[in-house]
Formats: structure tokens, sequence, C-alpha cells
């Protein structure tokens, strides 16, 4: 079951930790997958995620955002550190950060039919990986309780999860598509 945004931000107001971990809990997997559409420096990705979260509580921004904007706030914190690491590295241009801008304007008013064809292409995938994308990305469990539902390794979970995600950014190039599959 999903965490909701209104239950992590009345827990930050009990007790900081608890609401740190409802936090993590709920968005921690979403934001790496997403920010893997974006970089392919995995253990940066995770660091990444894990200095917005840190910045969000020290900053003590939970007492600002409202719980419609939670989602928003993270997955943009996170978009916009990716940018940062690629203008940076000097990986990307001008011209491509700014088709990343575009894109995420676009995507922000995805139709029904591109809703309908990602949920196609996740269907469309072999029945293994399509469980490992529902059980970590869509449902938001953990490593292990995907591979004990699947009764696989959690190995096998991790390189299920890489392939069901390059073959859906091969149909989806887009990296904010990935945004709405994980909210």
């Amino acid at each position: 079951m999903q965490i909701a945004d209104e239950e992590i931000l009345a827990a930050f107001s009990e007790d900081v930790n608890k609401g740190g971990k409802l936090l993590f809990q709920r968005y921690y997997k979403p934001l790496v997958v997403f920010s893997s559409s974006l970089l392919d420096d995995c253990a940066y990705l995770e660091d990444m995620v894990q200095d917005v979260f840190y910045h969000f509580i020290r900053g003590k921004i939970y007492q600002r955002v409202s719980p419609k904007a939670l989602g928003t706030f993270l997955f943009r914190s996170v978009k916009n550190a990716c940018m940062n690491k690629m203008r940076d590295s000097r990986e990307y241009s001008r011209a491509e950060l700014l088709t990343l801008e575009v894109a995420e304007e676009e995507a922000m008013t995805v139709s029904p039919e591109l809703m309908q064809a990602i949920h196609a292409a996740i269907e469309a995938l072999p029945e293994k990986t399509r469980a490992v994308i529902h059980a970590v990305v869509i449902e938001g469990k953990k490593y292990r309780e995907a591979a004990d539902q699947l009764g696989v390794s959690i190995n096998t979970v991790k390189t299920l999860l890489s392939h069901g995600l390059k073959q859906l950014r091969q149909q989806f190039p887009d990296p904010l598509i990935f945004f709405f599959i994980l909210t």
C-alpha cells in the first residue's frame, strides 16, 4: 500500500525522523528510477536523491510544501540536480538541456492516449519483467519484497528492472514519461 503525501507531511510535524522514514519509503525508489532515465551513474543517482531528501528535511521544506505539491517538488528537485550534473560534466549540449525543458512542459500535459500506450507497453513486457516493474516501480516495494514475492533473487530483480526500464526508454525516450509511471 502506498503512503499518502498527507501522511508523510503529518508525520514530519510529529517527529522529523518518522517523516523522513516515510518520505524515503514512498519516494526513494521512484526518484532513483526517474533519475536513471536522465543519467547513467547509479551510485551518483542514489547519493543525489539522498541529498534532495537531506535538503528537504534540513531546510524544513516539509513545513512549506502542500501535500498536492510534494511529489512534483521532489521530482523537479531531482530533475534539476540531474540537469546540473549534465551541465557541469558537459556531457550534454545547451540545446539538449533546452530540449529536456521543452519535453518536460509537453509531458506535463500528457494525453490519455499516451498513458494508455505506456500501460500497454508495460503489459507487453515479458511476464517476470512486468511483475518486477509493477512490484518495484508502481507499488514501491523493496527489492527484497519483490524477490520474495516472485521467488527470485535480489540480483534477478535488479536485472529484470534494468532490462524492463531500458525497453520502456526505447519506446518512450522522453525521460519525463517515467514521472507518470511512478506517480
